[in-house]
């Protein structure tokens, strides 16, 4: 009786260690860091940890958040586009003014070539999927025979050399180079429109940064000399400028919340109801659609005036459990606002 191959031809799935592979950034880093400063070696070694539990927590996410998109992916393509409508306005009418610059920078990217952003990520992803792949091979290596992975029991800069021959021997450099050249150019077009986009909460920003620098650097400056060390004392004006950039970003980004807030919760309010009056037309329920009945602007309006109440009591923060389910958008969202307002002067 014959026996298939078909087994034997399968690639090999190697287990992924996550202590291991902690351990081994850990050492990569210690190693990385020793040619740094003296003053920020001992810093190093003791965020190295920290940084080997992000780095693999990052590893382990990579392939559930494809896997993720994929299926919302292929949910979306099955979709009625009047669900897809009213899901949609449901989400801008009572988050949209918690993501403002996140749902205009998706926005602008989309009509500055998303789908070629996508193929983008698409190589990005293979190629990094490709090292993970030829290191975890290599972390099962065990040349001489004595029971201890080689990568085991060589120095952190042999350890690190080792990795980036494996990463350079591995990766297409005409993808990786196009891929991530695409992704800049594009993030840089979506700042330029961005800046454009929220120039006034910008120029706010700026303003009330200026107007509580001098009379800070006055207050604060003998008080922060006081307490630093002679060494340090040439980087109190950076620090304050920094504090007071820090609180008239968040006084300029309020403001421009609550319009956001506003003015997202009346679209998504009456393009959520709209796409539900539609969807429920098409499936005979009713025999009306938006066009023919007010039902859509009473219903709408109705939505707007929840989701706007929603998002000013909760001060634009995401409660829990959605906080915690959604902290990703909230850092992009954050950095994409620290980005922007990045103005010189203040």
């Amino acid at each position: 009786m014959e026996t298939s191959g078909t087994d034997n031809s399968k690639p090999k799935r190697i287990p992924f260690d996550k202590e291991k592979e902690a351990e081994r950034w850990t050492k990569m880093i210690n190693s990385a860091g020793e040619s740094a400063p003296p003053a920020i070696v001992p810093y190093i070694k003791m965020m190295a940890p920290v940084i080997s539990f992000i780095v693999v927590g990052i590893q382990m996410l990579i392939p559930v958040i494809v896997n993720v998109i994929a299926v919302v992916d292929a949910t979306v393509k099955v979709l009625p586009q009047h669900v897809i409508q009213a899901i949609l306005g449901f989400l801008i009418c009572f988050f949209g003014g918690m993501y403002p610059t996140t749902i205009a920078a998706v926005e602008a990217w989309r009509q500055a070539g998303g789908k070629r952003a996508v193929g983008h990520v698409r190589d990005l992803y293979i190629e990094f999927k490709r090292v993970m792949e030829k290191s975890r091979e290599d972390d099962e290596k065990d040349d001489d025979g004595d029971g201890i992975a080689d990568v085991d029991q060589i120095s952190a800069k042999e350890l690190v050399m080792r990795k980036a021959h494996i990463a350079l021997t591995t990766c297409d450099p005409d993808k990786l180079n196009g891929a991530l050249t695409g992704l800049y150019t594009g993030w840089i077009g979506v700042v330029a429109v961005l800046k454009v986009q929220f120039a006034k909460t910008i120029a706010l920003g700026a303003a009330i940064g200026d107007f509580m620098y001098s009379p800070a650097l006055r207050i604060f400056t003998p008080i922060l000399a006081h307490l630093m060390p002679e060494e340090y004392q040439r980087w109190i004006p950076t620090l304050i400028a920094y504090v007071c950039k820090s609180i008239a970003i968040s006084i300029a980004w309020y403001i421009q919340r609550i319009i956001s807030a506003f003015h997202s919760a009346i679209r998504g309010g009456l393009m959520c109801a709209r796409g539900l009056v539609n969807f429920l037309n098409k499936r005979g329920i009713i025999n009306f659609d938006d066009s023919e009945s007010y039902l859509d602007e009473i219903l709408g309006w109705t939505l707007a005036a929840i989701g706007f109440y929603f998002q000013f009591r909760s001060g634009f923060v995401l409660p829990f459990p959605l906080n915690f389910l959604l902290w990703p958008l909230s850092m992009c969202e954050s950095y994409i606002v620290w980005t922007i307002s990045d103005t010189p002067g203040v």
